[in-house]
């Protein structure tokens, strides 16, 4: 998995603090546009995001999810439209079928997880990841009802009007 992390670079305190919604969010609005930049070459345009969202929450087209385990659990969502999904995998394979385009959702979802993660293992907040899935669907209900975080955010994505939307449920163990 590659991950992208430019040096230095630190959300919180160099300490065993407990990261916030504010730290999910500036993490994911850090390493989503630097993630499609370097694999897809495609600007991301941060969205003005919720560090509080609501739940449950709809996604709609390619939902890629990877779970969280550990002193932090929870689940990393994307979601990408049809034609999102379609143009960010064209881009990194120059054509792309149906299968293409899942794995690229996958794909992306666990890297900008795994940095979501790298960021909390150095703060001494150790997880694992599952292995990504991808689901297809116009109305995919997510929730997380003991999560003490949940924070979602758009990406406006060159050359494509529907965002990128990248959704976060957590529960941070003391």
């Amino acid at each position: 998995m590659l991950r992208i992390r430019p040096e230095p670079f630190h959300f919180f305190p160099m300490s065993n603090s407990k990261p916030d919604s504010a730290m999910f969010l500036e993490v994911i609005n850090h390493f989503v546009p630097e993630v499609l930049s370097t694999m897809a070459g495609l600007t991301a345009v941060v969205g003005k995001g919720n560090p509080s969202a609501s739940q449950p929450t709809i996604l709609r087209g390619i939902s890629g999810s990877i779970g969280l385990s550990g002193h932090v659990h929870g689940v990393v969502y994307t979601a990408f439209s049809p034609d999102l999904g379609q143009m960010v995998a064209e881009k990194i394979f120059g054509s792309a079928g149906e299968q293409d385009v899942n794995d690229v959702v996958a794909e992306l979802t666990n890297m900008f997880t795994g940095n979501l993660k790298t960021m909390l293992c150095d703060q001494g907040h150790n997880c694992t990841l599952s292995i990504p899935s991808v689901v297809r669907g116009e109305k995919i209900t997510i929730s997380a009802k003991s999560a003490t975080i949940s924070v979602t955010n758009s990406f406006a994505v060159e050359g494509c009007p529907d965002p990128l939307i990248v959704h976060v449920f957590a529960v941070i163990e003391n």
